[in-house]
């Protein structure tokens, strides 16, 4: 089986599968193995990875599939957490650094690089039914990214209601939106709408006519 290079923010793709997470009911992208394997298969397009041959097994298997699903949910949680932390400057929680390192073991190793007719990929083992097998690429992004110096650009959005994970890629490195134009502009509202109330707050009240 090939798979492709992992970018570097492939785990925090992942890892936002599960948006809006400081709401009451955050929004859930993935809700059974089928979102899972198209989920990857969106961002293998070419074929590559182990989504085509985890569908066969998941037809084969609809139990055991589940039970996979169930599972790398459990290490997205896990890997959101630790990455979180990270991001806001926070030791992870040990539990969650135990569970990525253990799937991150049990990834298959880089170690076979091949060339394609447009660029190279990753030889690797046929599939194997677990989390660490199915989620190689994004454990791979995680590992790289944990590991490198690009772990100080790593953010959290300061929308308490978003809390989507990012790379900080501006000049500055001070960006705290994961985007202007939505938790951004509606940081800017608020503020405005805030300030609104207080001026209003402040004037004096008219004089009561006797």
């Amino acid at each position: 089986m090939l798979m492709p290079p992992s970018r570097a923010d492939l785990c925090l793709d992942y890892a936002n599968t599960r948006s809006w997470r400081g709401r009451e009911q955050p929004f859930e992208r993935l809700h059974g193995m089928a979102d899972l394997l198209a989920w990857l298969a969106k961002r293998n397009p070419d074929g590559l990875g182990p989504a085509s041959q985890a569908e066969r097994w998941s037809r084969q298997h609809p139990d055991a599939a589940e039970k996979l699903f169930d599972e790398a949910i459990a290490l997205r949680e896990a890997l959101y957490r630790l990455l979180a932390a990270i991001a806001e400057a926070r030791p992870p929680a040990e539990p969650d650094f135990a569970a990525f390192k253990a799937a991150l073991a049990g990834a298959p190793q880089r170690s076979l690089l091949v060339r394609l007719d447009e660029g190279y990929a990753w030889k690797i083992g046929g599939f194997e039914p677990s989390p660490a097998h199915l989620l190689a690429g994004v454990l791979w992004s995680a590992g790289d990214l944990v590991s490198a110096a690009g772990r100080h650009r790593l953010r959290r959005c300061a929308n308490p209601e978003c809390r989507f994970l990012f790379l900080d890629e501006s000049k500055s490195g001070t960006r705290i939106w994961c985007d202007m134009t939505t938790c951004g502009n509606r940081a800017k509202a608020r503020r405005h709408y805030a300030r609104v109330r207080r001026d209003q707050a402040d004037e004096p009240s008219p004089p009561i006519e006797c």
